[in-house]
């Protein structure tokens, strides 16, 4: 497996470096955004482990993954960053695919790597439930032929249900798999975001089971109408 670093420090980089390595993982290391643009370009990759705070910014991190999304690259992004505050994680989670603070235990970083980098492996070229149509290894989403554009997890959130299309989902239950176990939230996180996938792909996507949580919709089911929802 290949993995793209791009972290400015230094000696966190050498660290990294050394870590990874003994795992058998290869490892290409750029020390700024222009750097690893660079490198993205020259070399495949399977997965990038992305700083926030770079050469170029503060927040250049986010700002670059945003841009490599925007060029098509697709492989996954783990930020490994010291900033810990719960808007920078929301930030990350939504920009790239998973999100680890420093300090950080190396067992732990490797075991996310490598997660990250089977998600590709295990995936189906396309999925297509009535009129809409998903490519995992693309992250695109066509509803009757029309291409719709969605954030990181809004997508992650409508994959689960496309791949699960006759099973129900506790708001918990998609709270771990698209943020991860221990992923603190607000209440109505999960509303949010199904209110935000009904809004941009329109009405008959997903239903509300009431008690329990969410279904992608069928075509045999009666409509539930969905519950009022306050953004948080």
């Amino acid at each position: 497996m290949r993995v793209l670093i791009v972290e400015d420090d230094s000696a966190v980089a050498a660290a990294l470096v050394d870590v990874l390595g003994a795992a058998d993982l290869v490892t290409v290391h750029a020390g700024s955004a222009t750097a690893a643009w660079e490198a993205l370009w020259s070399d495949p990759f399977d997965v990038i482990l992305l700083d926030v705070m770079l050469p170029e910014g503060p927040e250049a991190g986010f700002d670059w993954a945003v841009n490599v999304r925007a060029a098509d690259f697709r492989q996954p992004i783990l930020f490994l960053t010291a900033r810990d505050d719960l808007p920078d994680r929301v930030r990350g989670l939504e920009f790239g695919d998973d999100y680890l603070a420093k300090p950080f235990e190396p067992a732990e970083l490797i075991a996310r790597l490598r997660a990250l980098a089977r998600r590709g492996d295990v995936r189906p070229r396309q999925v297509t439930v009535g009129d809409v149509t998903i490519e995992p290894g693309f992250r695109t989403v066509r509803r009757d032929g029309s291409v719709i554009r969605l954030t990181a997890k809004e997508y992650e959130v409508l994959e689960l249900f496309m791949l699960n299309p006759d099973r129900t989902f506790k708001r918990e239950e998609v709270l771990d798999r698209v943020w991860g176990a221990g992923f603190e939230s607000p209440s109505n996180l999960v509303d949010v975001y199904v209110l935000n996938l009904r809004r941009k792909l329109g009405d008959g996507i997903l239903d509300t089971v009431r008690g329990l949580g969410y279904r992608l919709a069928s075509v045999d089911a009666e409509p539930v109408d969905a519950e009022p929802v306050d953004a948080p």
